[in-house]
């Protein structure tokens, strides 16, 4: 992570905070405020270890972490996907490899305190990784952790891999926790594979096949070589205690369950290590929960319109229950087509607004705009209820049971489009200089 780190402070994206911190709310609170910045904070109250936040915020900074151009993120992410390359060489445990190596004391990491009325400090970037029964490949998946002790948390697992492994192992499961590792070991991890596929297969795809690993000292469980902590233990899932309330994605409470005893028993960390920390319901979470719905709209719509411009899972939406997606019609169903597609690929959405291609997705005024001067309710509404969504949506009453609607903005193919243009200015270079030099001033002002 620290060479990401490096990356982002080299351009300007990465601002370090000197001050002195608490990890009680005030680190929260920054995070929260400035949601698209990535912040370091270096003098935590208390603790040795910095706190790094809202580092994968924007899709700008994950194609830095990923290394690779500039608005090409989801054909990396597909190229990954269908080119995966198995995990190579796996490195001995070298107790030399870490600045510290010994038994875990949590306290000793500066583990955050979020929001009010929450149960307590959560560990909430972490990933466990967890091998598949009778092979050599992990699986990876974040889990919300409440810290109960200096080598105990209460980890919200919802029913998918990591259930399952449990299911197929009696219930107690070796794992390791990884905290800080590399851009594309976090970004594989948010992803959601088949059962029995590795997450690191994507991130050694998304590393050009050079991701490095080591076998932990008491698991033999892969974990990333540049990663700025480990932990060590196991999960009994028929050892359960209360987790929650902790705010979840949508900035509401989620409900309080019986959840399984994460018990660590060993712990690592590198030298300078930084503590990496994601706060629910920010852009950052919704970046990660959102890029596997992305991923999925994109391909069952690809296979049902011909051209798609943009898709835009919005941020207001939680990047989970709201999309805008602009296409080229070539019929007058596509709009709908368009629609009744993204539900089918995305089970969370409720709402699908669709537009032509000359409206931008990710520019809400276009998008706003569009349905004031091309959508009827009459013509372009649908609706469907009952039908399946998230429980993560509190007005479901968690109960995974929604209503959905469809905005058809799109004009009909044979409509006189001039009608419906935008009127513009066109700008010459010196008009561009001017404005330029105005937008220059405006910014020394303090005027954005």
């Amino acid at each position: 992570m620290k060479e990401f780190l490096s990356s982002l402070k080299a351009r300007n994206l990465l601002t370090v905070v000197s001050d002195k911190v608490s990890p009680d709310f005030q680190i929260s609170t920054v995070l929260t405020k400035f949601q698209e910045h990535a912040f370091l904070f270096e003098n935590v109250s208390g603790f040795s270890f910095g706190v790094a936040g809202n580092l994968l915020a924007t899709r700008e900074n994950v194609e830095l972490g990923l290394g690779i151009e500039k608005g090409t993120l989801l054909e990396s992410l597909e190229a990954a996907l269908k080119h995966p390359i198995p995990k190579g060489h796996v490195a001995n445990f070298r107790h030399s490899d870490w600045a510290f190596s010994g038994e875990p004391d949590l306290s000793k990491l500066p583990v955050l305190k979020h929001f009010d009325n929450e149960a307590g400090r959560y560990l909430t970037a972490g990933i466990v990784a967890a091998k598949f029964p009778g092979t050599n490949s992990e699986n990876l998946s974040f889990h919300r952790m409440l810290v109960l002790s200096k080598n105990k948390v209460t980890a919200r697992i919802v029913p998918r891999h990591l259930n399952q492994i449990a299911k197929e192992t009696g219930g107690k499961v070796p794992l390791s926790l990884i905290i800080g590792p590399p851009p594309q070991v976090f970004v594989a991890a948010s992803l959601q594979l088949q059962y029995g596929l590795s997450e690191y297969d994507i991130a050694n795809s998304l590393s050009g096949g050079k991701l490095e690993l080591v076998s932990s000292e008491l698991t033999g469980i892969s974990v990333p070589v540049d990663s700025e902590i480990v932990l060590e233990g196991f999960i009994d899932f028929h050892d359960l205690t209360d987790e929650g309330p902790f705010v979840d994605l949508t900035g509401t409470y989620d409900d309080v369950r019986k959840q399984p005893i994460i018990t660590f028993e060993r712990m690592h960390y590198s030298s300078d290590a930084v503590y990496q920390a994601v706060v629910a319901s920010t852009r950052e979470h919704s970046m990660f929960m959102g890029l596997p719905q992305e991923l999925k709209i994109r391909d069952v719509l690809s296979k049902a319109i011909p051209k798609i411009r943009g898709i835009n899972l919005t941020p207001a939406g939680s990047g989970y229950f709201h999309c805008v997606v602009s296409i080229d019609k070539l019929s007058d169903g596509d709009g709908k087509t368009a629609i009744v597609n993204c539900f089918a690929a995305s089970h969370p959405l409720k709402l699908v607004i669709a537009v032509d291609s000359d409206i931008d997705p990710f520019d809400l005024t276009a998008v706003e705009w569009a349905l004031s001067t091309r959508f009827q309710s009459a013509t372009g509404l649908l609706q469907i209820n009952g039908a399946r969504g998230s429980s993560l949506d509190p007005s479901s009453a968690k109960s995974g049971v929604t209503s959905k609607i469809g905005l058809d903005a799109t004009l009909p193919v044979n409509q006189d489009r001039k009608k419906f243009e935008r009127a513009k200015i066109t700008e010459t270079p010196e008009e561009q200089a001017v404005l330029d030099s105005i937008q220059r001033a405006l910014y020394s002002t303090g005027m954005k």
